[in-house]
């Protein structure tokens, strides 16, 4: 339920964010969500990367519907690819690596102030 909750809330944040904000701001967006909700550090990163990876496929999909795919299938064989299926495909791998290492960031900060201020910073 955790995991849900942290893929709903950091791809709600995220499509709010890209809205005034450049691009990199995902992966802002997904270390403020794992640092509010605590979880491990494999959950982090991959409700990071299913958040992100989903939001970026589905806005490509959504722009290359509307646009009728008249750019996509001129860039798609540039970069050596048969379909524009294949770019939206690497623009949500792309993205969810990014959401993904944003979220493992923001548990790791959110685990580094936590044992600052215990004052134990160099044990585990």
């Amino acid at each position: 339920m955790r995991f849900i909750l942290q893929v709903t809330l950091t791809a709600l944040l995220s499509y709010i964010a890209e809205q005034w904000l450049p691009s990199w701001a995902v992966v802002l967006c997904a270390g403020i969500v794992a640092m509010i909700i605590r979880s491990n550090k494999s959950t982090a990163f991959l409700a990071g990367f299913v958040a992100i990876s989903l939001l970026w496929m589905v806005k490509a999909s959504v722009i290359d519907v509307r646009t009728h795919s008249i750019l996509s299938t001129k860039i798609a064989p540039l970069l050596g690819f048969q379909s524009p299926i294949v770019l939206i495909l690497l623009t949500g791998l792309l993205g969810g690596v990014l959401g993904g290492l944003g979220g493992l960031s923001g548990h790791q900060l959110y685990t580094l102030v936590r044992h600052t201020s215990k004052g134990n910073l160099y044990r585990e």
